[in-house]
């Protein structure tokens, strides 16, 4: 199931129940493990109970801004783990969607999802739903730094995917939902505004 060269779809397909996220089978450990215990890779009654407990996470957690503090680091903080684990979140991030094909990445990723396993202290729903909260953050804070460098405008992250009725996997426009609609829209759009803060400015 790959993406064909198409214009994207508009993002009231984000509110349509027929177009779905991209499904990731479970796994035992690693990148895989992650995809396949977060509701941003579920549908239905799992992605909905799965949902409530990454909620439950976020409103549990007290991220505060520091002079010259960086995103990544005031979030480890703020969940009581190292703010020397930046690297491993940087490296899950970068194999996070299931689209990624580098095999590097990917046994990067799975390494710094184990490091992380550990450094939360158990391989539970809880300890998936901070990972995924970390390296979500990271991915989408990451994208608006680069935007900021570049000049870019419109949404940090412009495009995310959907797998349409038909079995394709479709991109859809991000342009008028940069923290995308319907079921599967980011909850972190309060902590993201936070963490921004948390950014050191640009000299």
């Amino acid at each position: 199931m790959t993406s064909r060269r198409m214009d994207p779809l508009p993002s009231e397909v984000l509110e349509d129940p027929r177009y779905t996220v991209p499904h990731c089978p479970e796994a035992e450990h690693g990148i895989g493990w992650l995809r396949g215990r977060v509701p941003r890779f579920s549908e239905g009654a799992e992605h909905t109970r799965r949902r409530a407990v990454l909620e439950r996470t976020l409103a549990g957690l007290d991220v505060r801004p520091g002079a010259g503090g960086q995103p990544p680091a005031a979030l480890l903080a703020a969940m009581g783990l190292s703010r020397e684990l930046v690297g491993e979140v940087a490296a899950a991030a970068a194999a996070y969607q299931p689209h990624t094909s580098d095999r590097e990445l990917t046994a990067a990723a799975d390494d710094a999802v184990e490091r992380l396993v550990v450094a939360c202290g158990d391989r539970s729903e809880r300890t998936a739903m901070l990972i995924c909260i970390l390296v979500q953050a990271h991915a989408g804070l990451t994208a608006v730094a680069e935007q900021r460098r570049s000049g870019r405008t419109g949404p940090p992250i412009p495009v995310t995917r959907r797998v349409a009725p038909d079995g394709r996997e479709v991109l859809v426009d991000l342009s008028e939902a940069p923290f995308g609609r319907g079921a599967h829209a980011c909850p972190g759009e309060q902590l993201a505004a936070v963490l921004a803060a948390t950014e050191s400015p640009q000299r």
